[in-house]
């Protein structure tokens, strides 16, 4: 049920229980003394919150105070339930915000294990997702991103918020174009034993085990503890076809499953300190183990995370017109990992063979080899120089490098490579090389297996928000709060990180009105004042409204500004440096409206809203390999220098210094603002109707998200020569200034037709529709044409689909304590890609290393992309105590 809380002609209601929710809401609402009772985090009971008649539909659920108010006030909320979950059997967050969030972009690849939310068009850093009040914002490691969206146990929402535009101002930074606030199911204070135990499985090995236990401690009724934990496997589908892969990369096994484990637990306390007052206390381990390989280089690397999570929450009233909450956090996730490429048989270069050799190269007139058969022609006629790699295969093993009969290791005979008379042919695998070192610290391999050659890296992040609600009036309300922030590094040594804490503190206020124009009109305006370490202070602001009409129309509108510190990585935490001390926050500024009616038809009711959103983002942050961001380093490794880019300075003068010293190679990463901006707009349509035993819910959005385009005005080169022609690179890449923003749907839908005949059964179908979405080739092979003047390497569009999911539930027991669910996934069995690349190369193929093709050539490179599940099924039952 997508729903949103309306101002029902003053008339007050009661939430009715609908197990068939989907919940996508606009605001609207009306509340009774009850529900402004409770604080900004509690939920208000259903049997207490009057007034609300949900959008579209009735219904009974959980929901936050926050969101109330700030549904009244003009910003478009979303209401998501436990029941509309477990319709949809998801078995990661990922999955259910692709089902369900309104508007959701999901990057990465859920399937793979590793995926975040993106609202309306904007990057990871402008969602800011909440668990239980926690940020999971990635706030940055030497090592990789750690995505706090996978620590999310679906078995564990009890309803999921969405508030969308800018929210920063009562939740800090990265909350430029919404907050997703993930609510865990909790104890009650006063209830006796309860709880639920499940089962989950089906196609590809899949198998889950998962359950809750709340209970009463003490022999009292104002303690209460819950414990829950689950534990989930599966070997996944195919992420990448075979033909994908890299011949090197599937030499050496690098074709393979993506299995995925989570596994957590977690305990819940509350204390009901009085009828007003209470304490809740959180706690939750998860880890979460994948893959992560690319098929045009990785062979091997598997990932394994933790997230410790701890919460608490105060909420009490102080007057009889003042409330009070408290929420404080702190995590400390860490990710250590195995990434292994691929290693080659490679052209050595001249200063690598013996003296005599270079001298005999030099009498023939040879300064280097550009191609494998350029050397084998000059090793063939030097009795003392092997035409490729000798490796000595024989030692006091046997094992496969000599014993196998076929493999990488051996001939078409048998016979080993890697001897004088049998080198490596040129081109050939040769085994495995760990993918990184610690480049900016001790320099030693990070990613390997153990202790000389694997290490942690991670972060700690801490904060506390206070805020207290006066209600002055019926007319005027006032929230002021206070908020902290602090994050910073805590990874292994060889990392060379310091301990440097980046931190905000914000003091904020909201000026809440209530007038009785027409049907009712409800203003907000608020500022929030941040004095940051190590970066500028900022000020942003926040308006709402919203306008209630006759015969149920209303129209609202909200917008503000918001900005995005830059992670640890970003600034570059160093012993020996800050990377960039004049980087800049991400900004972001945004405006929305919606004008829509709510109604009753058939004994239901509907709602109706037609959005139109418009946002900003500037100072964009960026990365990219040094030779392509600092100009002297460009220059000798013969590089263009990355597009739209403010030089860090700094920066550059430390990593040239480190660079002509032999310390660095160039692909060390170094990260900047951008001189362009990101503009995004869009339109929204949403359209519910809950009878009495049909639901229909449908959401549309049509969006452009511009972002400036990198091949505007280059001019095209010659296929196969490199040649620079008289002409811009032909069509939209070379002619349009902008382009629409990599990965992110031109528009999207989705919508959830429930059918509840009886009080056991429940059949849905969840239909999903993808427009035009951009995987853009890179910058050489963007501008490559053939002799026709044609672009020889387009970009890939892998949007264009539709998914369609369902699933049948059936209750069991005088209490329907019993649940069974069918779940499918793709019944029309579409082929269609989560996330796609077209700038994939082959750099380590064997014709890549060879010389035999290179980055003018057409077929240097490929596209590729990340598989959705086909069609498959699973079971689950679920048993409720």
């Amino acid at each position: 049920m997508r729903s949103s809380i309306r101002r029902a002609s003053y008339c007050p209601k009661l939430f009715k229980k609908n197990l068939l929710a989907t919940a996508i809401a606009t605001p609207a609402l009306i509340l009774a003394d009850s529900a402004l009772s409770q604080s900004d985090n509690e939920v208000a009971p259903a049997n207490e919150t009057e007034i609300t008649l949900v959008e579209g539909q009735r219904a009974e659920t959980a929901i936050t105070e926050y969101a109330i108010d700030v549904s009244k006030f003009g910003t478009q909320v979303q209401l998501i339930t436990s029941d509309e979950i477990a319709t949809g059997g998801f078995t990661n967050f990922g999955e259910l915000a692709m089902g369900l969030i309104r508007g959701a972009n999901i990057g990465y690849s859920p399937d793979e294990g590793e995926f975040t939310i993106r609202l309306d068009g904007g990057s990871d850093r402008d969602t800011l997702l909440l668990l239980n009040g926690v940020p999971t914002f990635d706030r940055g490691t030497p090592l990789e991103s750690l995505w706090g969206a996978t620590a999310i146990d679906p078995r564990m929402i009890r309803t999921v918020e969405v508030y969308r535009g800018g929210q920063s101002l009562y939740f800090g930074g990265n909350g430029g174009l919404g907050v997703v606030n993930v609510m865990y199911k909790q104890p009650e204070a006063g209830q006796d034993v309860n709880g639920e135990i499940g089962f989950y499985a089906g196609d590809f090995k899949t198998r889950e085990i998962y359950g809750n236990l709340s209970m009463p401690l003490f022999n009292t009724n104002n303690h209460a503890l819950m414990i829950f934990g689950r534990s989930y496997e599966t070997d996944a589908h195919t992420i990448f076809d075979k033909e994908a892969h890299v011949d090197n990369v599937v030499a050496l096994g690098g074709f393979h499953e993506f299995p995925y484990t989570y596994n957590s637990f977690g305990l819940k306390y509350v204390w009901q300190i009085a009828e007003e007052t209470d304490l809740r206390l959180g706690y939750q381990f998860a880890t979460i183990d994948f893959r992560d390989s690319f098929p045009n280089y990785t062979v091997y690397q598997p990932n394994y995370t933790e997230f410790p999570i701890y919460d608490l929450a105060f909420n009490t009233r102080l007057t009889s017109n003042t409330t009070m909450s408290v929420d404080a956090y702190y995590t400390a996730p860490t990710l250590k990992n195995t990434e292994l490429d691929v290693r080659t048989c490679n052209i050595p270069r001249m200063q690598d063979l013996p003296e005599d050799i270079q001298a005999l190269a030099a009498e023939q007139g040879i300064d280097g080899f550009g191609t494998a058969s350029e050397f084998e022609a000059f090793a063939n006629g030097i009795d003392t120089l092997a035409a490729g790699c000798v490796t000595n295969p024989y030692g006091n093993r046997g094992a496969a490098a000599v014993s196998a009969q076929q493999g990488y290791y051996v001939d078409d005979e048998g016979n080993p490579y890697g001897t004088f008379n049998n080198p490596f042919p040129i081109g050939a695998p040769i085994g495995y090389v760990i993918q990184s070192t610690a480049s900016f610290g001790s320099g030693v391999p990070t990613k390997g297996f153990g202790d000389v050659d694997q290490f942690t890296a991670g972060y700690v992040d801490y904060g506390i928000n206070a805020r207290a609600k006066t209600e002055w009036s019926s007319m005027f309300t006032t929230v002021i709060g206070v908020q902290n922030t602090t994050y910073y590094d805590n990874s292994d040594e060889v990392y060379g990180m310091t301990d440097q804490s980046v931190s905000s503190t914000g003091v904020y206020a909201d000026l809440r009105f209530n007038f009785d124009f027409l049907e009712g009109t409800s203003i907000s305006v608020a500022g929030r004042q941040d004095f940051n370490d190590p970066y500028e202070d900022e000020f942003i602001w926040k308006y709402g409204i919203r306008q209630e009409l006759p015969k149920g129309f209303y129209l609202r509108s909200n917008g503000g500004t918001s900005y995005s510190n830059p992670t640890l990585t970003e600034i570059g935490a160093r012993e020996n440096l800050i990377t960039n001390p004049n980087l800049e926050t991400q900004s972001v500024e945004t405006y929305s409206i919606g004008a829509g009616i709510n109604g009753e038809f058939m004994g239901g009711t509907y709602n109706v809203e037609l959005g139109y959103f418009d946002t900003v983002i500037d100072n964009l942050i960026g990365s990219s390999s040094i030779d392509r961001v600092c100009p002297e380093i460009a220059e000798e490794n013969g590089e263009d220098l990355a597009d739209n880019i403010i030089i860090p300075d700094a920066f550059c003068r430390y990593a040239t210094e480190e660079f002509f010293a032999g310390n660095f190679n160039g692909n060390e990463v170094a990260y900047f603002n951008r001189t362009d901006e990101q503009n995004i707009e869009g339109y929204t349509l949403d359209i519910s109707f809950d009878l009495d035993k049909w639901q229909l819910d449908l959401t549309y959005t049509d969006m452009e998200s511009l972002e400036s385009n990198p091949r505007y005005g280059q001019m095209a080169l010659q296929e196969g020569t490199g040649e620079v022609l008289d002409f811009v690179v032909p069509g939209a890449a070379g002619s349009d200034p902008y382009r629409q923003s990599s990965e992110r749907p031109e528009w999207s839908a989705s919508a959830l037709l429930t059918y509840t005949p009886t009080s056991r059964w429940v059949f849905s179908l969840n239909p999903m529709w993808h427009g035009a979405e951009w995987a853009y080739a890179g910058g050489t092979q963007a501008r490559l044409v053939d002799e026709n003047g044609n672009r020889t390497n387009p970009d890939l569009n892998f949007g264009d689909y539709m998914v369609l999911n369902g699933s049948i539930q059936y209750y069991m027991g005088n209490a329907n304590q019993h649940r069974f669910l069918l779940r499918a996934v793709n019944l029309l069995d579409e082929q269609y890609y989560e996330r796609a690349s077209a700038s994939a190369d082959q750099r380590v193929s064997v014709a890549g290393v060879r010389g035999e093709i290179g980055s003018y050539d057409q077929e240097y490179y490929y596209q590729y992309g990340w598989n959705g599940k086909p069609r498959s099924f699973w079971l689950q039952y679920e048993y409720q105590f």
